[in-house]
């Protein structure tokens, strides 16, 4: 058995210069950590029908949903370094769970191989139209007033609405009182019929009922304004400083992923990402086009963790899963 492994492993370095040199293989598997028709999904759809026109390869996109990202997470782990697998992931995969559990069963910078950061969505601040203010400051003040008695929505413990409100009480010295969403899942519901004051949701989900004046927005949670709501202040600009949250999505493929294969993905995701009819996909959904390359989605997604570490610690919030 021992002779036998032996003698597999130099044959691993030719299979792995093939793969190096025909990239794509005529299928690639691009999972998702998440259910289906959450926001990855358009990234991984704009992937798969860019490796198809372009590259001539089949993108098979495969949703594994399930224990805060861990299942996706670990068949990524799991794949062979051959660029026959990758997987759309971002804050809520590689950012809010080592954060957040306890015993998070992965390395992040050893158990995954960041080819690329492709977009970010921008969280945004929204409040019923029946609650009487107008601004974040009037928010603030409110809050002040009634400490406890306002309620935020969050969709399950550690999710990035959660902790953005964290990180507002953190930064305001207000205290807002959490509300799990439910079988809806909806904070807009939860909006109109009056249980929440509060919510911090991503663009994609509100800026339909923003622009329709269901509910009503304060302020992005980014450092930049979006060309979606240009009105819209930042929180930093409306008074809270040192604010800035946004929602990101990356590619990321299994470790052990060898440099010259790494540098010929990472060019095909960021021409596919970047050719204009998938930057028009990415803006009309909400989305704010970006690239970063592996090394430095490395670096942003560990400046990420330690951040987020902080907010869970304070709010006390660790699960232990």
């Amino acid at each position: 058995m021992r002779r036998r492994a032996l003698l597999a492993l130099p044959l691993a370095a030719p299979a792995l210069a093939i793969a190096e040199e025909a990239w794509p293989p005529r299928q690639v598997r691009i999972l998702v950590p998440f259910p289906a028709g959450r926001v990855t999904d358009l990234i991984a759809r704009i992937l798969a029908e860019g490796l198809r026109d372009g590259l001539g390869a089949t993108g098979v996109v495969e949703n594994r949903p399930g224990a805060n990202a861990v299942l996706g997470l670990e068949a990524l782990k799991r794949a062979a370094p051959d660029g026959a697998t990758l997987l759309v992931g971002g804050l809520g995969s590689h950012g809010l769970p080592p954060a957040v559990m306890a015993n998070w069963p992965f390395d992040p910078a050893a158990d995954f191989t960041p080819i690329g950061l492709v977009a970010e969505f921008v969280n945004v601040m929204v409040v019923p139209n029946e609650l009487p203010v107008r601004d974040v400051a009037g928010f603030i003040t409110l809050a002040k007033a009634r400490p406890g008695a306002l309620n935020y929505g969050f969709t399950s413990v550690g999710a990035s609405n959660q902790l953005t409100a964290e990180l507002f009480q953190q930064r305001t010295g207000t205290r807002i009182t959490g509300i799990p969403l439910g079988a809806t899942g909806n904070s807009l519901v939860l909006l109109q019929r009056g249980d929440i004051q509060v919510a911090f949701e991503n663009l994609p989900t509100v800026a339909g009922a923003v622009r329709a004046g269901s509910v009503r927005a304060l302020a992005v949670t980014s450092p930049y304004r979006t060309a979606q709501l240009p009105d819209l202040p930042t929180l930093d600009e409306a008074g809270v400083a040192d604010f800035a949250v946004t929602s990101w999505i990356g590619i990321y493929a299994p470790p052990g992923l060898p440099a010259p294969l790494r540098a010929r993905i990472e060019a095909a995701v960021q021409g596919i990402m970047g050719a204009p009819g998938a930057r028009q996909r990415l803006v009309a959904a909400g989305f704010e086009p970006a690239w970063r390359d592996g090394a430095a989605l490395g670096a942003f997604q560990a400046g990420e963790i330690a951040r987020w570490r902080g907010v869970v610690r304070t709010a006390g919030l660790q699960l232990d899963g």
